[in-house]
């Protein structure tokens, strides 16, 4: 079996030991190790490589087949599947949520509401609700200076019992529900571009039609099923996503991030 990266499973993190094998292979064919097409070690192999029974082997390979990254051929094993390369890119959640979140240190909470209520179809079909759920709702707008910059939603199934207070939307924390001791395996962001309706541009006090960033943060728990759903809005001129890409042969740390506007 050909050399690996470093490989680490820790066991006094939450998340399953499955999921974490799922995430380190899922990094190796993201980056390559293991092309399109190409056979990934056997069970036996992998158990050995990670120090784990092959249960947790079959659970990690499982959820990569689910996502379409694999496919497994009777007799023959595990291969990488040509949608690898469509995959999503992987990216630190804990920074992610946390830009989310606070965006900057000038910007407060306004407008705040918790409440359950009935799921509507878009809410039911990204957090894969068995129909109209009860889902706890809580929406804000972030203020700037006194000026409504966007307008934010997070669902979270009813199902799940987790109390969201005004204080859990005030604090910083990796996601709503780890904050929670809900083990999470990640998240999907989407970020795009929207019109504003009649109810985002009373709310952002714009007209409506003007341009406005979307954003979409769907949280997957340990077993990959969708626990949380954050939608963002953001007025186009008020928003900046700064990212950093470093090489890999550089290990210079990146520069400083600009300052908001």
């Amino acid at each position: 079996m050909r050399p690996h990266p470093p490989i680490t499973i820790d066991p006094n993190v939450r998340s399953p030991r499955y999921a974490q094998v799922y995430a380190v292979l899922r990094d190796w064919i993201l980056q390559g190790v293991y092309a399109h097409g190409e056979r990934l070690p056997s069970e036996s192999e992998l158990s050995d490589l990670f120090s784990v029974s092959r249960i947790t082997i079959r659970s990690a390979v499982e959820m990569l087949e689910k996502e379409g990254m694999v496919e497994r051929i009777q007799g023959r094993g595990t291969f990488v599947s040509g949608q690898a390369a469509d995959a999503p890119n992987r990216g630190d959640l804990s920074e992610l949520v946390r830009r989310l979140r606070t965006l900057d240190g000038r910007s407060k909470l306004g407008d705040l509401v918790i409440r359950t209520e009935s799921a509507d179809d878009q809410v039911v079909r990204d957090l894969q609700l068995d129909g109209p759920e009860d889902v706890v709702h809580a929406s804000y707008i972030r203020l700037r200076d006194g000026e409504a910059i966007g307008v934010t939603d997070i669902y979270v199934p009813a199902r799940l019992n987790v109390e969201i207070t005004p204080e859990d939307l005030h604090a910083p924390s990796p996601t709503l529900l780890e904050s929670k001791g809900i083990a999470i395996l990640g998240a999907h962001q989407l970020i795009g571009a929207t019109l504003a309706d009649s109810q985002l541009s009373s709310k952002l006090d714009v007209p409506v039609g003007s341009p406005l960033v979307r954003l979409s943060l769907l949280v997957m728990d340990a077993d990959n099923r969708p626990v949380e759903l954050l939608l963002a809005h953001y007025r186009a001129d008020k928003y900046t996503h700064h990212v950093f890409l470093a090489s890999r042969a550089t290990a210079a740390p990146p520069p400083a991030s600009p300052k908001p506007r």
